[in-house]
């Protein structure tokens, strides 16, 4: 409807329709693996713990949202490479703005993805507010959704390679706004 599916389609994503993801019941267990900052994520960015806000405010920001897509796209690299994960998470969070930019004409739209938002070079957290709101991307381990149980729902399996890692994203849409006509 939005046209986004068809573009990430065509730069080699899956885009699957999913239920909107709630938080896990195991959400406690990934706020402590993000608060344990292995990832040197936390409390850097706007879209990491503790930026995010509470699992009970991300819980309430999930459920605000009527429709979500599930983004992939499995890279064939060195897992171990942060050169080349960099490269891969980029190109996916590159490609979700995209999509963002073109659905936010219609609806509100939230973008979940791995990792910490990375957009800016250096971010405001915590001393001031987001540059670049419409842009920025929070982190699904953040929101607490356990991934593993979200690909089994739609017959996927949650797998770690040797030469190879798949990354994923999260499109939240909200309402489609009254004073818009869809296509």
């Amino acid at each position: 409807m939005y046209g986004f599916e068809d573009r990430l389609r065509e730069e080699g994503f899956e885009v699957t329709k999913i239920d909107v993801p709630e938080t896990s019941p195991k959400a406690k267990e990934f706020r402590s693996l993000c608060e344990k900052n292995e990832c040197g994520e936390y409390g850097t960015n706007w879209g990491c713990p503790p930026g995010v806000g509470t699992l009970e405010e991300c819980a309430g920001v999930l459920r605000s949202y009527p429709e979500s897509f599930l983004v992939m796209k499995r890279y064939a690299l060195d897992p171990k490479n942060k050169k080349e994960i960099k490269r891969a998470r980029d190109d996916l969070s590159n490609s979700c703005r995209r999509a963002a930019d073109m659905i936010r004409t219609f609806a509100p739209v939230r973008v979940l993805g791995d990792g910490g938002c990375r957009y800016c070079g250096v971010c405001t957290y915590p001393g001031g507010a987001c540059r670049y709101p419409l842009q920025k991307i929070d982190s699904i381990s953040g929101y607490g959704i356990e991934m593993e149980s979200l690909l089994k729902k739609i017959g996927k399996e949650f797998i770690f390679e040797d030469n190879a890692v798949t990354l994923s994203s999260i499109i939240l849409i909200g309402k489609a706004r009254n004073d818009v006509p869809l296509r």
